[in-house]
Parts: structure tokens; sequence; C-alpha cells
């Protein structure tokens, strides 16, 4: 098990992400690629880097002002499971409990890390391996997928510091509360840290490598799910923190790499414009 993850995550360095061509050289052939929707923007840690992590933040947290009727749909079925699992939270984690095992912990105990060590390792190493191989597409793809984890973490960790929802680990009853901020750590299980992390760098991957090697969604969204299910099994979250915490994690990113696709178009049209 860990050998084939660990291969994945080689594979995924090794491929180019998609159609993604240096900005600071904008020449006819890269109006050519405009119409190919190649990549115009390209990132490198500077100020205008630096810059753009608060520009996608506001961008994130105004994006349910500009929904349309589809985004509010997706709202209405996760705030439909969400309260279908808030009345089930109790009974899930009792059959988690009573359906422990060996080999399903050695399992899970493979799978669990990439909701926190392996995810941002694999980010860290897209770029230090674009850096050090002067591929500019692979350094770009792993400061885009830095950049959605760090405006996901932000978002993450004000909500658990408002919701002080009991872990349980430590309480029978998923309505246990505390006041907000409190610095109770037995009640930090909403939402699910663990479940953001995963799926944000999983939907991160899909939109940096989805086009060209359509699997990689399948394995990236796969591994997500998984690891919000060993959180379930280790009776660290309930069910409904890890729906909001892979809810959230998708949402911020797709949200990030939606505002980077707006921000191409205006530049496409701005060279369309010069030449």
């Amino acid at each position: 098990m860990r050998s084939a993850l660990i291969t994945f995550l080689l594979f995924v360095l090794a491929c180019p992400a998609h159609g993604q061509s240096d900005s600071t050289a904008v020449t006819d052939s890269v109006v050519t690629h405009i119409q190919a929707t190649d990549t115009l923007i390209r990132y490198r840690i500077n100020g205008a880097y630096l810059g753009s992590i608060w520009q996608d933040l506001k961008y994130t947290v105004a994006r349910p002002a500009h929904w349309e009727k589809r985004d509010y749909i997706r709202l209405g079925v996760i705030t439909g499971a969400t309260g279908i699992l808030l009345g089930s939270d109790y009974g899930i984690k009792q059959f988690f409990i009573h359906h422990q095992s060996n080999f399903v912990t050695s399992v899970t105990d493979q799978i669990e890390p990439f909701g926190n060590a392996y995810s941002p390792y694999l980010v860290a190493g897209m770029y230090v391996a674009g850096v050090i191989a002067h591929d500019r597409n692979l350094e770009h793809g792993g400061l885009m997928a830095a950049k959605s984890l760090i405006i996901s973490t932000v978002i993450y960790a004000t909500i658990k510091s408002i919701v002080r929802r009991g872990r349980p680990t430590y309480y029978d009853s998923p309505f246990t509360f505390e006041p907000p901020f409190s610095k109770d750590k037995q009640h930090t299980s909403f939402p699910s840290g663990h479940s953001l992390t995963v799926m944000t760098v999983a939907t991160a991957m899909a939109e940096l490598y989805g086009k060209d090697h359509p699997w990689v969604p399948w394995v990236a969204y796969s591994i997500a799910g998984l690891t919000g299910i060993t959180r379930l099994y280790e009776n660290r979250h309930w069910s409904s923190d890890v729906l909001i915490g892979l809810s959230l994690g998708h949402f911020v990113t797709k949200s990030i790499f939606r505002h980077h696709r707006e921000l191409e178009h205006k530049k496409a049209m701005q060279l369309l414009t010069l030449h």
C-alpha cells in the first residue's frame, strides 16, 4: 500500500502541468497558444505571488455573492447531506468503533498521513523539483497548489476557532459545543482539517493534470475520500465534520483556479488587442 501511494506521488511530480507558458516572454507563438487556452500567468515566489494570495483569499470569500443557480443547488445538496449526517453522527461513530480490526488499522495507518504529512510534502516537492529541474510548469503548479493550501488552511482555522465542536474521542453527543475562541483542545472537531487538506491538494492535482491525465482526478479524489474515512475510523471526527472539510477544500481550490483562469482570460484579451 505505501509503495503504491508513493509511486503515485512520484508520477504526478514527473507529469508536466497542462498548458502553461511563461508570462515574462510574450511572443506571437504565445498569442497563438491563447486560442488553445494555454496558461499565460506562471508564478514564482516574489511580490506578485504573495500579493496574489491575498487577492485570491478575497475572491474566494466573496464568491458566494456571485453564485449562479447551479451553485445554490450544490449548496443545497451539501447542506441536506450535512443535515442527514448530523442526525447519523452518533450511529456512524458506533459503527466504526465496533468494526475495528488489525488489518483495517494497518491500511488506515498508510492512508491517514495524506491529511497532514504527505500532502504538504507533495506540494513542496512539486515546487522544489521544478526549481531544480528548471521546469517552470512544475514550479508554477507547485505554487498554485501551495496557494490553495494556504488559503484553505486560513479559512479552515478561522471556522474551527469559531465553531468549537466536541470531538467524538471525548464525547458521545455530536452536539457538544463550547463558546467561540475557547482554548479547549477537546472542542476542535469542526471541520476536519485532514479532510480539508487532502481535498485541497487533490483538487489542485485534478485541476493541474486532469486534462492530460484523466486518471489523476480519480486517484486523487479517491485518496481524499479514503483519508476522510480514516478520520471516522480513528474516532477523531464526526462524519459531518469530514463532509464539510472535504467540501470546503474542494470549493476553495476550485475558486482559486477559477480566479486564475479569469485573470488569464483578461490578459489574453489584452494581448489579442495589442496584436
